[in-house]
């Protein structure tokens, strides 16, 4: 029995990475449960005593994997999984959808990474998602690169765990809008839950904004979810909610679509007439440098040009939603190919300029 700090010590030491974090998962099952009791019931519970004695007998031989799910059976599931493709249509979802009664059936998740581009194959083996993790590290500026080295590759690797194990009786309804990041991710969720029996949903965003919010005298090209308002994805979610799910038919059709495109050679996906296309890293360099020229008029001749102001011009006038990542990489590289000269350091796109070469 773990009767003191030092045998408690021992027995931590002891376990693996797994069974640390499933004790940890058991615990916040616990307290929610605690919680729950009391909120409902009024019932006080002594919940220190609840966590020492959780952590007095983990010396002893049990099985976690069975404790979590006991633990996991108490807690009431959710009725509806919301998932996005990033945290900025995840958080104006959650905004828009929190005036909704029965909050507590309700759960919202992320598949945040950015789908778009670097290299895919069966991103459920270690390997091929190592492979693309590092792609995208590589080539990360260097002020962001530490922190998503050291977090992001677990929460990855995670998530096939995490969306298989939704309970099957939940509906789960997937946002997308209209681009490859999204599309990509869309197929790639589909991919996760082939085995499931979940019902599913998809609410395409940029479709139904034309639908509902567009006026001959206003049109707006709606390229990724995270540019609609909040009360606007409520609006959808009321005219969507007496859809019907995927068919199987179509489940399979989605499913196909990602085993086919997870093989595809190329690290840059853009979308053309309605579908995904895998290119060169490379196929966006003379977008590039034509903005690069377009600029240059606007400065003294032989100025620098802000890489952010170059990135902001790419993004902005592209027909395709491409994150500003990507776009500086690729500017640096066109350093790097004598094609464009730098002023500054390449720690991120605000410390340095960039100008044409001279030839």
């Amino acid at each position: 029995m773990n009767d003191n700090i030092y045998a408690f010590s021992r027995t931590i030491n002891r376990m693996s990475e797994d069974e640390l974090r499933s004790v940890l998962r058991v615990l916040y099952l616990k307290s929610a449960q605690v919680v729950k009791r009391q909120e409902e019931q009024g019932e006080k519970v002594d919940f220190a005593e609840v966590v020492q004695s959780l952590f007095r007998n983990m010396d002893t031989p049990f099985d976690l994997g069975r404790l979590e799910q006991q633990a996991l059976a108490e807690v009431d599931k959710p009725n509806e999984i919301h998932i996005t493709f990033g945290e900025s249509p995840l958080g104006s979802l959650k905004m828009g959808m929190s005036t909704l009664p029965d909050q507590e059936k309700r759960s919202f998740f992320s598949m945040d990474d950015n789908y778009a581009v670097g290299p895919l194959g069966d991103l459920t083996r270690r390997a091929d998602l190592q492979r693309r993790h590092l792609w995208l590290t590589e080539r990360m500026c260097l002020n962001d690169r530490q922190a998503y080295g050291l977090h992001e590759l677990e929460s990855l690797f995670d998530l096939k765990a995490t969306i298989q194990s939704f309970d099957s009786k939940t509906s789960i309804i997937i946002w997308y809008a209209n681009n490859a990041h999204e599309n990509t991710g869309l197929l790639y969720a589909m991919h996760l839950l082939r085995s499931s029996e979940n019902p599913i949903y998809l609410i395409e965003t940029s479709g139904l904004y034309q639908q509902l919010f567009n006026r001959p005298d206003v049109q707006y090209d709606v390229l990724h979810t995270g540019e609609i308002l909040s009360e606007k994805l409520l609006v959808m979610w009321h005219v969507c909610s007496e859809q019907e799910p995927l068919s199987k038919q179509e489940r399979l059709q989605l499913e196909q679509d990602w085993l086919e495109l997870s093989v595809q050679p190329g690290l840059l996906r853009m979308m053309e007439n309605g579908v995904i296309r895998s290119l060169p890293e490379d196929a966006l360099d003379e977008y590039i440098m034509q903005k690069v020229r377009e600029l240059t008029p606007n400065w003294e001749q032989g100025t620098y040009i802000r890489a952010a102001r170059i990135v902001g011009e790419v993004i902005g006038t592209s027909s395709q939603h491409i994150s500003d990542a990507f776009v500086e990489y690729r500017l640096r590289q066109l350093v790097l190919q004598g094609q464009l000269e730098m002023d500054g350091k390449p720690l991120a796109m605000r410390y340095y300029s960039v100008r044409l070469a001279e030839r």
